[in-house]
């Protein structure tokens, strides 16, 4: 084998020579090939450890060791024991990841060993790749989720050690994202990203012809100068472990190098014969002269030593041996080898690694949807705290640096970014975990945010005024409304400013759950706004138990100006309201309309749409279906399980099969139409006034499993739109890819699951179209969805109840009870039990003409994802400032502010963000400029200092990182890149979907600065 290999390497090698005396006595005497000295393999060991921030145990659960009748893991111990065996010998490395871990061990150290640990970080003996406070998932969070999270890892690193990591490190999340390449590498700085799972299918062919490593292109909109080099890790076997036969944890069976000649087991040839054969094996698969050994897997090194001692006598046996060269390495110094072998020329991808299988008919695409109510508690967290962020910044200002709460908040958030959290593949006591570390930190968080409120609308209330929120009005409960609109009692008032975190001005319908009572809206100068009062949708839990909600709510339109806040009343008369009688048409016939759709029903069903604007109407029959999860066939034992979407055939059974009821709510301000759908599914459809969207809030589970058949459940739209089998999926929320049916563009796919083979992670939008129209659905979550499997037809996955495992190691079904047994001491333990799941969620449907897409939906993505958002005042005193604007004006429908936070006590974080795609709209795809010096209201702009995506090095280091790779085909050459802000230029041009993120120095705000009326 190692000839055969080593002959493939010479016949490809450049500087290809011939054998010298030497390498002939190598061949008789070692039984085989040598590789000259002018293209000797050198191979980087990399030790490193993957440490999942809960998974099978809870985060603080691996971190302290505990609870390992699940697993056995304990981080602590891994850390402790590195940084003993590094002071031991300063030529061994280490590569570490997971900042959720590493500032947890960082706090509990002596002085003396952050001081040993800071040496060791200086020589490049400790070194931190991706250095995010996880390793996160690339399917379901959000862009700017993993944009946080990245930022907070590296800010710790830099505030401690003074370094940036330079390469990114995704060894096991289950496919690899365009956003993770194009935004979280080469816009934060990396040069490089490596990863371990790719599709079985396109791993084969990579091995076949030489391209585990790779130039990954993957953002038409940011071009080619935010390519990345990239390459697969684990001996190109779709892992990231050592060769097999090298891994000497704790409990392994592998053989240890002994090099005691006087013992009888000493082993040092046969090691280095098999040492040698595994390096050309891998280096034949790749191209240049060094390959990269990962030696380390999940939660190893805990006994540090045993690991050490044996890389340490395996690299000085084989340098003696001389066919290839062993050094101590890590990811970032193996970059900087392969861009030295500049006659390289490398492959180049374009698209990305969705879906990812590991075998056929193990499509991971399960996942996509899997604990769809935290997925949504995540998003929603999300956009709390990014209104948290910039609230603070704007009130309290310098004052809020180092808030506890936030940091709580930002801590949670980060770590349920992690790929087996937000992902929805943990086990369920985890999730429960990761679920009250994100309510304890919202919760934390709010009380900084009510005092930068009382801080900007200035209220003359007694000792201290403040702020309340209300986290559950999705299921119609805020105590705070409701006792409004309690009958009896006398009159009752309430006021509350309705934050924007967007920056555009923005009038929108605001939903308040309300009593029985009579009630009003008013704006600050007492005078009456428009309102309807509506049906409430049903107050349930999670688990189906009645939420005390309240049976109707009061709608109005809140008109808030850019990133700024308005302040209204709600006041309840105490008499009885009429309350909203729907009507109930004969054969379940009607229509919703208003100046730009219309949505007909028949049956009980929506069954047609029109774009009034363009007079073109598609059929548009949307219901809901379930497939059956798999158990197992003769085709394949695989199961549907956390992981794996497997139906045990192609089509889906109706969730009902009889007329669904219809009834019809009309007002001044919306029309609404309320479904049911047998007994577990139900959804509410508003088409509201002046809006380019209906607005679809459903209601599904507990689903259904006492018949023993476990249940994927789906929204379907069936239309007459020709798509030709392709539909356009996001990533992340940032770039839309063009997907096709059963088609990969980098290899010949061989499908074997028609339907979960052309799943998609659907972050935000999925969309089919042809040359009339396109039908584009939003999200309020991550869902599994394709509009690829049959033409004209979009369907998504919001919910999953599954009876097995599939076997991808989380060790239980995917079956969401409200209750779950122990998993330690006797008798069954992990056992679900109790109730099943209900969730709620929305999806947005907008019709236009192809060319008007991106220009409605592109804006209300942004909507929806950042609702106006009502925080109730918990005084009576009049508010001083009863309209506040952060911006001297709106900014352009293209541009967003994404991140306006405090950075320190001087500075502030501020990322602008281009919001369409190249080529999405004629005029909102060009490059738009925005003026810095004239962006913030009352305040001027002392100095700005342009940086990476991650705030922690310059844009100027970030350009300069970046490496002009000899692509196949292509010049070397990069595209040119948008230079970094000079001094004293204060105007910023962004391309599309291009973010620009800036430390500046502000000026003190004016003292009438929260004085900026609308």
């Amino acid at each position: 084998v190692v000839a055969r290999a080593s002959r493939s390497r010479l016949q490809q090698s450049p500087r290809m020579a011939m054998l010298s005396f030497t390498s002939l006595v190598q061949l008789l005497v070692l039984g085989s090939l040598s590789i000259p000295v002018e293209c000797k393999l050198t191979v980087h060991v990399v030790p490193h450890t993957h440490d999942d921030v809960g998974w099978l145990k809870t985060v603080d659960e691996y971190y302290t060791g505990q609870n390992n009748s699940i697993q056995h893991a304990y981080v602590k111990m891994i850390l402790d024991t590195v940084i003993e065996a590094l002071e031991k010998n300063p030529e061994r490395t280490f590569t570490y990841v997971e900042q959720a871990f590493f500032q947890r061990w960082w706090r509990q150290q002596s002085p003396a060993l952050q001081n040993l640990t800071r040496s060791l970080v200086k020589s490049g003996q400790l070194s931190f790749t991706n250095g995010g406070w996880c390793m996160h998932d690339e399917a379901a969070p959000f862009y700017l989720d993993m944009v946080d999270q990245t930022t907070l890892g590296h800010r710790f690193l830099m505030t401690e050690f003074g370094v940036a990591p330079k390469t990114g490190w995704q060894l096991d999340p289950f496919g690899h994202s365009a956003t993770q390449a194009a935004l979280l590498s080469s816009e934060v700085g990396f040069s490089g990203l490596f990863f371990g799972r790719i599709d079985y299918q396109d791993l084969a062919q990579r091995v076949k012809n030489q391209e585990a490593e790779f130039i990954w292109r993957a953002s038409p909109s940011l071009g080619p100068g935010a390519q990345v080099f990239s390459g697969l890790t684990g001996e190109y076997g779709g892992n990231y472990g050592p060769p097999s036969g090298f891994d000497w944890n704790v409990g392994s069976n592998d053989e240890p190098v002994q090099d005691d000649m006087d013992l009888k087991d000493y082993n040092v040839k046969s090691r280095v014969d098999d040492f040698v054969r595994a390096a050309i094996w891998q280096g034949d698969r790749t191209r240049g002269e060094h390959i990269m050994f990962t030696m380390g897997s999940d939660f190893q090194y805990e006994n540090a030593r045993e690991w050490f001692e044996n890389l340490d006598r395996i690299i000085k046996y084989v340098n003696e041996d001389g066919r290839v060269q062993a050094m101590y390495s890590n990811p970032e110094l193996y970059l900087d080898a392969k861009a030295k072998e500049q006659q390289v020329a490398w492959p180049l991808k374009t698209d990305d690694f969705f879906p990812y299988a590991d075998g056929a008919h193990q499509f991971w695409t399960g996942y996509f949807t899997s604990r769809p109510a935290f997925k949504r508690y995540v998003r929603d967290s999300s956009a709390f705290l990014q209104m948290v962020k910039q609230v603070e910044m704007l009130g309290e200002g310098a004052a809020s640096v180092g808030d506890h709460g936030l940091t709580l908040l930002e801590e949670a958030m980060g770590v349920a970014q992690h790929h087996d959290a937000v992902s929805g593949t943990a086990k369920q006591h985890v999730t429960f975990d990761y679920a009250a570390r994100i309510a304890e930190g919202r919760n934390s968080a709010l009380q900084g945010a009510a005092m930068s409120l009382v801080q900007l609308s200035g209220p003359q209330a007694g000792e201290r005024p403040t702020f309340s929120y209300c986290v559950l009005r999705n299921i119609s409960v805020c105590g705070q409304t409701q006792a409004v609109g309690e009958v009896g009692d006398g009159v009752k008032e309430i006021q509350f400013l309705v934050w924007n975190g967007l920056a555009q001005a923005r009038s929108e319908i605001i939903e308040l759950p309300t009593g029985l009572g009579e009630v009003r809206v008013l704006d600050d100068n007492s005078e009456e706004i428009e309102s309807q009062l509506v049906p409430s949708l049903s107050s349930v839990t999670n688990y189906g138990q009645p939420a005390g909600g309240s049976p109707q709510a009061v709608l109005f339109t809140a008109d808030v100006p850019a990133l700024g806040f308005k302040a209204f009343r709600l006041s309840g008369t105490g008499s009885p309201a009429p309350p909203p009688k729907p009507d109930h048409p004969e054969a379940g016939a009607a229509t919703l309309e208003n100046e730009f759709l219309a949505l007909e029903f028949c049956s009980g069903a929506l069954c047609k749409l029109t774009d009034k604007q363009s007079g073109v109407s598609v059929r548009a029959e949307q219901s809901w279906f379930w497939y059956e999860g798999s158990t197992g066939n003769s085709e394949s034992k695989q199961r549907s399980g956390a992981y794996i979407f497997r139906p045990n055939k192609t089509e889906a059974s109706v969730v009902f099969s009889g007329q669904p009821s219809l009834e019809v709510v009309r007002g001044p301000l919306a029309d609404e139409v309320h479904q049911t759908f047998g007994t577990w599914v139900s959804q509410r459809i508003r088409l509201a006034k002046g809006a380019k969207h209906a607005e679809i809030t459903f209601t599904v589970g507990p689903i259904p499993v006492g018949d023993a058949k476990g249940k994927e459940v789906v929204s379907r739209i069936s239309t007459d739109i020709q798509n030709g089998g392709e539909c356009l999926a996001d990533s992340n929320g940032r770039e839309m890819l063009l997907r096709k049916r059963d088609f990969r563009p980098t290899w010949n796919l061989t499908q074997t699951e028609p339907v979960a083979g052309n799943y998609y992670p659907v972050t935000s939008a999925l969309a089919i179209r042809d040359a009339r129209v396109q039908l584009t659905v939003l999200t309020d979550a991550t869902q599994a969805g394709s509009g690829c499997i049959r033409d004209g037809e979009i369907e998504l996955m919001v919910h999953r109840a599954l009876l097995e495992d599939d076997g991808r190691g989380v060790g239980e079904p995917l079956n969401e009870t409200q209750y779950v047994t122990p998993y330690i001491g006797s008798g069954s333990r992990g056992q679900h039990y109790g109730p099943g799941l209900v969730i709620r969620g929305k999806h947005l449907l907008t019709l236009t003409a192809p060319a008007l897409a991106a220009k409605v939906w592109r804006p209300a993505a942004d909507q929806l994802y950042m609702p106006l958002s009502p925080f109730f005042a918990e005084f009576e005193a009049k508010f001083e400032h009863p309209s506040f604007t952060a911006l001297v004006q709106s900014l352009p429908v293209n541009i967003q502010v994404i991140t306006l936070e405090q950075w320190d006590a001087q500075r502030v974080l501020l990322r602008l963000a281009h919001q369409f795609g190249v080529g999405e709209d004629e005029a909102l795809s060009q490059p738009a400029t925005v003026d810095l010096g004239g962006l913030f209201a009352k305040r001027q702009v002392l100095d700005v200092d342009e940086r990476g995506l991650a705030g922690t090095i310059s844009r100027a280091e970030v350009l300069r990182r970046r490496v002009p790779w000899n692509v196949e085909g292509e010049a070397a050459a990069l595209q040119a890149d948008v230079a970094p802000l000079s001094a004293g230029n204060l105007t910023v041009t962004l391309g599309p979907l291009q973010i620009r993120t800036f430390l500046l120095k502000l000026s003190p705000a004016a003292e009438d600065a929260v004085s900026v009326f609308i």
